[in-house]
């Protein structure tokens, strides 16, 4: 045994008096820490059931402060589950949606077996989606495997799920999900809301008949109720300015009005050659709201099956609103705006919009560019800001990279474009390095001083989508400085410029992106002339054209499917038309048919269509 040292233990003693003040203290502090624990376990079932009595009467701050005491995980806390999960229930409920998560997301990682986990995840999965994380949400929710509660997140599936608009992103979870029937309706019916020129209808079908939908929830015209008639009567919308008429020679204000009812005139009589098929009823919307209202308050329009017109935007929203609520089929010869249409499946254009030759123009490029880069300019009409951004959009698709895009909108910003794209560097300008680079650039000789240093791949190819007079001679003037070639896009309007030649436009091979497109040469535009020249002593303007090619082509439609003709136009793919190329309402409700041209022997070739045999006349060439 080894002997004490009694001087060291008293040396220790004396240097630490101030510790040994304490102990008394410290050992009380000991005994009151263990009775307190004790007293906690003791406890455990109150502060359950006073949370739990505060809970039911939803007084959920109260309730919180009870379930926290039972938080921690441990042997001598038989309630850590429910209380956790009325805890977070309670957090939710409060407002601080994060700690309610992380509770629940803790319960789901420590106790997955738990009987009630199907609870958590109602509640977990609903907050998931409440958050904007759409796919776990989802995962979670799915998961349900009590047949009560999964009833319970069908509900709530279907009613968080309005918070979410991207198709995409409707299209990823399904992907994940592909058994989600709320999912899939929620889906179609985004796609349903969508502006026509924009729908996915083939995958809106798709969802339709893939998950037995309501398709009476969704803007499909039903062809079992298109009635065939012996006679169809035409609603001919047009401001005809009746009352400013006069009879005295030379072009009228509304001359051009006139020019449209006078095709459709003629169309309608060739329609007519072996018995009445069309009656045209014409009236005057004076271009104002207050006499389209009366027109539409006269009940008139009811008897009709179909309305061509009206063309300034007011009476046609107006028109647009009574043609969708009695389904009505509308058509408009003259517009190339999508808000003509918008989500109204009974609205029809003659045209194409711009969101359509934005993408068939991508569609060319993507498959004849040699370059992955582009240049976008475009003017400052709306529809140009449409078309160079959808253009953008599909091209990037693709992976194109958008080198410059750039809008004019004065007179100030086309010179600015002008000088971008000829700007001259002086051979003897040195950067840092002490040398210009030149690499994968073109050098072209602009004068004796000067040469052009620019890189053509940069650039890529120019799409200008403008028919601004200015911008559109400054480019042609800019690329033909240049003289490297840069392939440019533009519209089949320029031909019309007088500042631009066809030889001009065939020298640079300018891709023009035409609306629609007729030779003025065929028998059947001849016979047009002369049977318009017969009828009104005169010959036809260009809205002559439109008149007549909407009527030859809707009425014989009319004619061959019923008052709801789209069903079969939507399945016919491509027609030939009757002075102009052809149509095609594939799935949409704007013409898709858009000649894609430049000149050859200073005629226009077709770039995008090739001539087959007679049965298909013409297919459209990718």
């Amino acid at each position: 045994m080894g002997i004490i040292n009694f001087k060291l233990i008293n040396a220790f003693y004396q240097d630490n008096k101030e510790i040994m003040r304490l102990k008394p203290i410290i050992i009380f502090g000991v005994i009151m820490f263990c009775a307190f624990q004790l007293n906690a376990q003791v406890n455990y079932q109150s502060e359950y059931l006073s949370g739990k009595n505060y809970f039911k009467q939803a007084n959920y701050q109260r309730a919180q402060n009870h379930f926290v005491n039972l938080l921690d995980l441990n042997e001598n806390n038989p309630f850590y589950l429910y209380a956790s999960y009325f805890y977070a229930i309670s957090a939710y409920e409060t407002g601080n949606k994060e700690r309610a998560m992380e509770v629940l997301g803790r319960i789901r990682t420590t106790h997955p077996e738990w009987d009630k986990i199907d609870e958590a995840n109602i509640w977990y999965g609903k907050m998931l989606l409440q958050e904007g994380d759409l796919l776990k949400g989802l995962n979670v929710l799915n998961s349900i495997e009590n047949r009560d509660l999964d009833t319970v997140a069908q509900k709530i599936k279907r009613y968080t799920l309005v918070n979410y608009d991207s198709i995409p992103q409707l299209q990823k979870a399904l992907e994940l999900n592909p058994y989600d029937k709320i999912l899939a309706e929620h889906l179609a019916m985004k796609i349903n809301q969508q502006p026509i020129v924009d729908r996915q209808v083939e995958l809106m079908e798709f969802l339709i008949d893939s998950f037995n939908l309501n398709r009476a929830s969704f803007d499909f015209v039903d062809k079992s109720v298109s009635e065939k008639k012996d006679q169809y009567r035409i609603a001919v919308l047009l401001p005809f300015l009746t009352d400013n008429l006069t009879t005295t020679k030379g072009n009228k204000g509304n001359q051009f009005v006139l020019d449209i009812y006078q095709g459709i005139e003629i169309a309608a009589n060739e329609l007519n050659a072996n018995g009445k098929k069309i009656e045209l009823l014409a009236y005057d919307t004076k271009r104002d709201s207050l006499t389209t209202s009366e027109i539409i308050e006269s009940g008139e329009l009811l008897q009709m099956d179909m309305i061509i017109g009206p063309l300034y935007p007011i009476p046609a929203g107006m028109i647009r609103a009574y043609s969708y609520e009695h389904k009505i089929n509308m058509v408009n010869p003259l517009s190339t705006n999508s808000e003509t249409i918008a989500t109204n499946p009974y609205s029809f254009l003659t045209k194409a919009t711009p969101e359509t030759r934005a993408k068939m123009a991508a569609r060319f490029a993507i498959n004849n560019m040699e370059s992955k880069n582009a240049t976008i300019l475009y003017g400052s009409k709306s529809q140009d800001s449409i078309f160079a951004y959808t253009y953008k959009r599909e091209l990037e698709k693709d992976s194109f990279n958008i080198t410059w895009m750039a809008a004019s909108r004065s007179a100030v910003s086309s010179t600015e474009i002008l000088r971008s794209l000829t700007e001259v560097f002086d051979p003897d300008t040195t950067y840092t390095d002490g040398k210009v680079y030149v690499s994968n650039t073109v050098k072209v000789r602009v004068s004796e001083e000067d040469s052009l240093i620019m890189s053509r791949d940069t650039i890529g190819h120019i799409m200008l989508a403008s028919s601004d007079n200015l911008l559109v001679s400054n480019v042609l003037s800019a690329i033909d400085t240049r003289r490297d070639s840069i392939p440019l896009i533009g519209y089949d309007e320029w031909m019309e410029f007088n500042q631009i030649s066809f030889d001009q436009l065939q020298r640079m091979g300018v891709i023009m992106i035409g609306q629609n497109y007729f030779d003025f040469t065929s028998a059947e535009v001849v016979d047009f002339k002369d049977s318009y020249k017969e009828s009104y002593n005169k010959l036809p303007s260009q809205y002559s054209y439109d008149g007549y090619e909407t009527m030859r082509f809707f009425g014989a439609k009319l004619i061959q499917y019923g008052n709801y003709f789209q069903y079969g136009l939507y399945e016919e793919g491509f027609q030939e038309g009757y002075l102009y190329f052809g149509f095609d309402y594939t799935n949409a409700n704007d013409n898709q048919v858009v000649p894609i041209m430049k000149m050859e022997d200073l005629k226009l070739k077709m770039l995008n269509y090739e001539q087959e045999e007679e049965e298909n006349p013409s297919v459209f060439k990718e």
